[in-house]
């Protein structure tokens, strides 16, 4: 029986890769956008919005009906830097990847030769890291654009 649940698991996870990577991206707002493409997001997800804000950024946090929580994290220059998103549906988070969605997808195909056989999902294309995990129904997904992220803000902040 745990073995099926383990495969069972590294299958979802593929799944989950895989669809977020082939997703076309349908937002407006998105990773390396502005500040004000973030109220798009807001309007399209139809969620609540509350922005955190830090020293060196602020954090749109938008929390969805269906449970999912989209967090886009905007420099002072008003550049978004870096997206997450946790939620029970993988394709919503592919809305916040933008112009790089199609790269990253690519990479990804490149890197596993078309499959994934389970565990964390990690793609890097030039400046761009992309990391996804979870499981059905339960799915974490980061992205960020190293050399947008303000000076002395540390990667791991984008959770």
């Amino acid at each position: 029986m745990r073995s099926v649940r383990g495969w069972l698991r590294k299958s979802l996870t593929v799944a989950a890769g895989a669809a977020l990577l082939l997703l076309p991206a349908t937002a407006n707002a998105e990773l390396g956008g502005n500040e004000n493409s973030v109220k798009a997001d807001q309007q399209r997800l139809r969620g609540s919005l509350q922005v955190n804000r830090a020293q060196s950024y602020a954090v749109h946090e938008i929390r969805t009906d269906s449970n999912a929580v989209v967090r886009e994290y905007v420099s002072p220059a008003g550049k978004v830097f870096g997206v997450s998103y946790h939620g029970p549906v993988i394709g919503e988070s592919n809305s916040v990847l933008g112009s790089y969605s199609a790269q990253l997808a690519q990479a990804m195909k490149s890197a596993h030769n078309g499959r994934h056989m389970g565990g964390p999902v990690i793609v890097r294309v030039g400046d761009v890291v992309y990391e996804a995990t979870g499981h059905l129904r339960s799915y974490h997904v980061r992205a960020y654009v190293a050399s947008a992220v303000p000076q002395g803000v540390a990667t791991e902040e984008i959770r």
